[in-house]
């Protein structure tokens, strides 16, 4: 026993009350039906998640003017291989600090605007925004008891080199003018390809296996579905998952690579 004790209701109303949109959580894991999404800064609610002073780790919905960084030493990311890709030393920023100990921790940086993607950034380094959510100081690591904590510092800006490595690569649209149907198929393969980057987080390999079916039944050549890869990538899927999930759907279809 470490003798911390987990997050009270008065602890998820103090986040709250900063504007941080707060969840319960069993460990790491909501304790909401809809996750991320019931996270809320509504009072009553708070105290319906924390009734007769129960206590349980609190998450807090990423705000959308935030996105974060996370460093997750347990697949191999650290602090110097995220220094290194910026080629520079990174600001001081907003940090939280993971209570297992061994060098995790979340990095809030304003959000630039725009799509922003983990594909390119050192192993072990995802990025977070709103569409997800961390664990909150003062929660416990579910492997050691011991707490999340804060280091304060005024949020900063992403610095340009890792801005830069955050933007996803450009997929280039086709340029033939075959046709099918009457309708372009360059136009319905950038449809596809546009369903395929915008799909939202947990729904990327579904929304890919989709747009590959389709491109099958429709009839589409071969470079729709080096499109496809490519538009996996950029929504956040790795080049194996990407390429996988394709060759999935095209055995699906009775197609061979």
């Amino acid at each position: 026993m470490t003798g911390y004790l987990l997050p009270s209701r008065a602890d998820a109303l103090r986040l709250a009350a900063k504007g941080w949109p707060v969840l319960p959580l069993n460990g790491k894991v909501p304790r909401t039906r809809h996750g991320v999404k019931d996270a809320t800064t509504d009072a009553a609610q708070i105290a319906r998640w924390w009734p007769n002073g129960t206590a349980h780790n609190v998450g807090a919905r990423v705000p959308s003017s935030l996105l974060v960084l996370d460093i997750d030493p347990q697949n191999g990311g650290s602090l110097d291989a995220l220094t290194a890709a910026a080629g520079e030393p990174l600001p001081a920023t907003l940090t939280v600090h993971s209570g297992r100990g061994t060098g995790g921790r979340h990095l809030y940086f304003r959000h630039p605007g725009g799509q922003v993607s983990a594909v390119r950034l050192p192993s072990g380094i995802d990025v977070k925004t709103d569409r997800g959510y961390c664990v909150m100081p003062p929660s416990l690591h579910p492997s050691t008891g011991d707490p999340y904590r804060w280091e304060h510092h005024p949020v900063a800006d992403i610095p340009a080199p890792l801005l830069a490595l955050l933007r996803p690569a450009t997929v280039r649209t086709p340029t033939h003018t075959a046709t099918r149907q009457g309708v372009p198929l360059s136009a319905r393969a950038l449809h596809l390809v546009e369903a395929v980057q915008g799909a939202a987080e947990g729904k990327r390999n579904e929304m890919l296996f989709w747009a590959a079916c389709q491109a099958v039944r429709d009839g589409h050549p071969p470079e729709t579905f080096d499109l496809l890869e490519g538009a996996g990538i950029v929504a956040g899927l790795s080049q194996v998952e990407s390429a996988r999930t394709i060759a999935s759907a095209l055995r699906a279809q009775g197609r061979g690579l």
